[in-house]
């Protein structure tokens, strides 16, 4: 019989699958040893002696890595999800499609993971440090290969290398409003709506740059030591900058369609259990669902941003207006947690009804709102309740105290470590 020498992997999906196969056995037999080390150890302790043999019954679930936690949150909160067609991105919705072409070093599988991660550590505090040095990793990687890519008179023009530079954009763009940094050049396409479907949501995407320009620009001047000085120039201009940029920002709800507009559910109607749960004011929100939902908190939280600079930068004697405004948005946020979370206190699988969401009267919730608001709904307020408690020295006592009860059940809900929450992190400028 001849011998044949074998070929290798021939596709990429072939390779990721041997590499997570590896992954997961190298996991699994690291915790079945010590396992049984730690089983001999007691049994030793208690009568003596121990046969290890008699042991290796005792097995271990299959591990999974972080980047396949990561890329699973980031699928089903972003890509997968039900939306609103006057809520799509644009790209997004199509990556599903280029599923079968990604491999472990392609230039699509990396700027995916680079945005993964930075979304999913966006959402586990305990780990944040550890996911910036992966999507660090992964970025620099993901651009190499791009460079690399565009060089390629035919990989240039290829879909694959079109979805990862808008990947690598859109996660230019979330990273510089996650940490104030100033936007690349390179991402500023956002801005030019006629690059992307003219809908409300891209609006959003396009206003949020210049808010991520005067972040920036506010967290560098604080960080060059000069944040007591009220008369500078410089000072003066950022301010100037914000309220301009503030002024377009608001705009935006003028721009959406009528019934994207939250409808107010009166405290009388809304379910018992749902109030035992938590709901501040007199009311909670509606929403036609939860994808427009979810782009209302992401407007109301840039709003939150944006007046804390303008509140820091003013005199305290006239920041009044801004604090106000900031206190009022709160309470907007806090009205959509009903529709977010309903009633529901303690975890459970995504088609679970047994727990209430607020509705109109003669009206019934819909099975998808409860799939979609499980599936992505937490990250939808995590966000939100964490960039008040940012700011919550200009917020008012019950507000601050119902954020830090919301982001807790949100804790609790999800599974989420939040280590910090004892003392909740402040950003003075």
């Amino acid at each position: 019989m001849q011998a044949k020498t074998c070929e290798g992997y021939q596709e990429g999906l072939d390779l990721v699958l041997r590499d997570q196969n590896q992954v997961a056995k190298a996991s699994t037999e690291r915790r079945r040893k010590d396992q049984i080390r730690r089983r001999t150890e007691k049994v030793e302790s208690s009568s003596g002696s121990a046969t290890p043999d008699t042991l290796l019954t005792i097995y271990s679930p299959l591990l999974e890595s972080q980047d396949v936690h990561a890329h699973q949150f980031f699928v089903s909160a972003y890509v997968k999800a039900t939306r609103d067609p006057r809520s799509e991105h644009g790209f997004l919705e199509l990556l599903p499609l280029l599923f079968d072409k990604l491999s472990s070093s392609s230039v699509l599988s990396l700027s995916l993971a680079a945005l993964s991660h930075c979304f999913f550590g966006a959402w586990e505090p305990a780990i944040r440090n550890a996911e910036r040095l992966t999507v660090q990793m992964y970025y620099t990687k993901a651009l190499g290969a791009l460079r690399k890519a565009l060089q390629d008179p035919g990989e240039c023009v290829s879909d694959e290398v079109l979805m990862a530079v808008c990947l690598l954009s859109f996660f230019e763009v979330s990273s510089a409003l996650a940490n104030s940094m100033p936007v690349p050049e390179a991402s500023e396409i956002w801005e030019d709506p006629g690059q992307m479907p003219y809908n409300p949501a891209t609006l959003l995407d396009t206003m949020r740059v210049q808010v991520a320009k005067v972040l920036a620009a506010a967290a560098e001047y604080a960080s060059s030591g000069n944040g007591e000085s009220l008369g500078d120039e410089r000072r003066s201009k950022i301010l100037s900058s914000a309220k301009t940029t503030f002024s377009r920002y608001d705009s935006w709800p003028s721009l959406v369609p009528q019934d994207w507009r939250p409808i107010a559910l009166q405290r009388s109607l809304i379910p018992q259990p749902i109030i035992d749960a938590g709901v501040h004011g007199d009311h909670c929100d509606l929403y036609p669902s939860m994808s427009v939902c979810e782009i209302w908190l992401i407007w109301y939280t840039s709003r939150v941003r944006i007046l804390s600079v303008i509140a820091d930068f003013e005199p305290l004697e006239s920041n009044q207006d801004a604090v106000l405004q900031m206190q009022r948005t709160a309470d907007d946020i806090f009205a959509a947690v009903p529709y977010v979370l309903g009633s529901k206190s303690e975890p459970a699988g995504m088609y679970n009804t047994m727990f209430v969401y607020p509705h109109l009267p003669g009206e019934t919730v819909s099975l998808e709102h409860y799939r979609s608001a499980a599936a992505f709904g937490g990250l939808a307020l995590w966000i939100p309740l964490s960039t008040l408690l940012d700011n919550m020295r200009y917020l008012m006592i019950d507000q601050t105290q119902f954020s830090l009860k919301h982001i807790r059940r949100l804790g609790r809900l999800y599974d989420v470590r939040m280590p910090s929450l004892e003392k909740p992190p402040t950003s003075e400028v």
